[in-house]
């Protein structure tokens, strides 16, 4: 596809602890390698394609070493960038890292892919796909990873989560999002109502920075809780059987984590693509999904047959990945 316009990806790393794989630094420079060498390979369908990775820089030295080895490198349609965004806390995690970029090279690039470390796009002409999509009237965000929500109808107790979070949410010291919170789960819940999707997983997808720039001139920042992170660098503990019980204990053993990670998925996660809505536009996934994003963290390629699977593997460390 030959192309006047400016295409990147902006992949969001962290080379710090993680409750799911990649658990440490030396998980996440194995993944990272893979995933270049898919940038290497892949063919995207358009004829130039940058590949920016943002590094929530923790001062891992060897991890940072390891990426500006790759700077510059080449890939199929473009090359690789390099950036290493302050630590700050930890506050924004991925979505920190993907304002940074963005900010970064707004007046350089047209066309923006977001994607998590985590995760790789292996199908042919995936971009060039989604800019055909993205240019279709009221669509302003393609979602790769929409799995989840295009599969299932909406859930009974979805209005009620703003209820069963509010003491934990005062408790912890986060009452100041309170109401930005509820703010956003009636939003959600009135998109579900009319069966539209609000919610890309994993931040994955494709918009245009004429999209991105409204955004930032309403919210001056991708969307975000400004929250350090309460757990950097801190192990979780395992249970054995991966049961409802264990998962009870691991949820109030480790309440002020679930809690800050609850308010960074609906003020971040979820809010991140919701937004679009606020300023006229929607989000669509894109239609083929068959080998389309592959986890590194479960270790294949995402189906609507393994999306059950999501909530037990991002609760549990599976104890034999940990030393590879």
């Amino acid at each position: 596809m030959s192309s006047e316009s400016r295409n990147c990806k902006i992949i969001a790393t962290y080379f710090g602890t993680r409750r799911t794989y990649p658990y440490h630094y030396q998980n996440t420079i194995k993944i990272l390698k893979d995933s270049i060498q898919n940038e290497v390979d892949l063919d995207p369908g358009v004829d130039n394609l940058d590949v920016i990775i943002v590094n929530h820089n923790c001062g891992v030295k060897e991890a940072n070493d390891f990426l500006d080895s790759v700077d510059g490198k080449k890939t199929f349609a473009g090359k690789i960038r390099v950036f290493h965004a302050p630590w700050n806390n930890g506050i924004g995690m991925s979505l920190g890292s993907m304002d940074y970029g963005f900010k970064k090279l707004r007046d350089e690039y047209e066309y923006f892919f977001f994607q998590e470390d985590d995760y790789k796009v292996p199908k042919k002409n995936y971009y060039k796909k989604g800019i055909e999509i993205l240019n279709q009237k009221d669509i302003g965000f393609v979602g790769y990873d929409m799995l989840s929500i295009k599969n299932h109808s909406q859930a009974i107790g979805e209005k009620y989560l703003k209820y069963i979070f509010r003491l934990p949410i005062i408790l912890w010291g986060y009452k100041d999002y309170l109401q930005q919170h509820d703010i956003v789960i009636d939003k959600i819940v009135k998109l579900r109502k009319a069966n539209e999707f609000p919610y890309a997983g994993g931040l994955m997808g494709l918009t245009h920075k004429k999209y991105l720039d409204q955004i930032i001139e309403i919210n001056d920042k991708l969307c975000y809780p400004e929250i350090p992170n309460p757990r950097h660098k801190k192990r979780f503990i395992e249970f054995e059987q991966k049961s409802l019980w264990s998962m009870v204990k691991t949820f109030f053993l480790y309440n002020h984590y679930f809690v800050w990670y609850w308010l960074y998925c609906v003020l971040g996660e979820v809010e991140f693509t919701r937004i679009y809505y606020d300023i006229g536009y929607k989000v669509t996934h894109f239609p083929d999904t068959e080998n389309l994003v592959y986890s590194y963290k479960i270790d294949r390629f995402k189906t609507s047959n393994n999306e059950k699977l999501n909530l037990i593997e991002d609760l549990f460390t599976d104890l034999k990945k940990v030393d590879k």
